[in-house]
């Protein structure tokens, strides 16, 4: 597997949610100006070229480019160069990057009490039969999906159904962005929706579907549509209206329970308008297994 990049993300200030792709022996710079690598053209305490971000592969570092106000590390001002840890913070003008490295930290290791003296030998069997499913079920999942991605291929993945998927988006190089927008997408941060696009190899895809997979983590969907198109598309249909009662409430027809419920009771109209730009639904099913919907039918892989 190739050495692991560092991504360098603008988490607060005017160009909040982009990001930059570091690859080993690469150098980064960061400022307002068109010499810069990383342009954040809105910020006006910002130099024309500010900072700079090298990685070699194994030791991130950063340097102030003689800058007007200086850069300031994990909050520490007057801080000319020096290393960067992966979740380490740099704060240029009006702006906040955050530094992480491709992939750092692993999956969690599974509770597992099999070797527990006075387990029912039953019940180990039966959870050590229960994994394997679904680690099976992970890798029919991923082989799909990949194949689906012949299309421009997205998830949309619910944060707050596990702390872990923000770890993941944070250390990948896809670009994501929440469906939330204004105050509303800074408070609910940590919970919300997120849109991620998902290029045939990608790292993400297969942490997402071998960590994620029927555990509900989320969605996938094909379309031809640029990524600002399908954010605008789907950002319709967080909220909707009951019919009998004229409420607003929260759809989450990110959840796959949920996806699968709605679409075969859903009238045509309703279906029509959900897919829209979509060319296809991908979810996982109640067993495990791969469902496709399109807006005109269905089929399980």
């Amino acid at each position: 597997m190739d050495a692991p990049r560092v991504i360098v993300a603008i988490k607060w200030g005017p160009s909040a949610g982009r990001k930059a792709v570091v690859a080993p022996g690469q150098v980064l710079r960061v400022g307002r100006g068109t010499l810069a690598d990383l342009v954040i053209p809105n910020d006006p305490q910002m130099s024309a070229v500010h900072l700079e971000v090298a990685w070699d592969g194994a030791r991130c570092s950063f340097r102030d480019l003689q800058s007007a106000k200086g850069t300031a590390r994990n909050g520490e001002s007057g801080v000319t160069e020096g290393e960067i840890r992966h979740g380490d913070w740099l704060k240029a003008g009006e702006t906040v990057l955050t530094v992480h490295r491709e992939g750092a930290t692993p999956a969690p290791m599974e509770t597992d009490d099999d070797d527990v003296d006075d387990a029912d030998p039953e019940e180990v069997q039966r959870r050590r039969d229960e994994r394997r499913e679904l680690s099976a079920s992970a890798e029919r999942a991923l082989s799909a999906l990949q194949a689906a991605a012949h299309q421009p291929l997205y998830a949309v993945l619910d944060t707050a159904r596990d702390r872990r998927i923000l770890e993941v988006l944070r250390e990948s190089v896809e670009e994501h962005y929440s469906l939330y927008d204004g105050i509303e997408g800074e408070t609910l941060a940590h919970v919300a929706p997120y849109l991620v696009r998902l290029p045939p190899d990608s790292r993400l895809l297969a942490a997402l579907a071998r960590e994620g997979w029927g555990r509900r983590w989320g969605i996938y969907l094909t379309s031809p549509q640029p990524f600002k198109s399908v954010r605008r598309h789907l950002r319709r249909y967080l909220m909707v209206e009951r019919q009998e009662s004229n409420e607003r409430m929260y759809f989450r027809f990110y959840d796959p329970a949920v996806l699968r419920v709605f679409l075969p009771a859903s009238t045509v109209m309703q279906r029509s308008e959900l897919f829209g730009a979509v060319d296809e639904f991908l979810f996982e099913g109640e067993r495990g297994e791969v469902t496709v919907a399109r807006a005109v039918d269905q089929e399980i892989l």
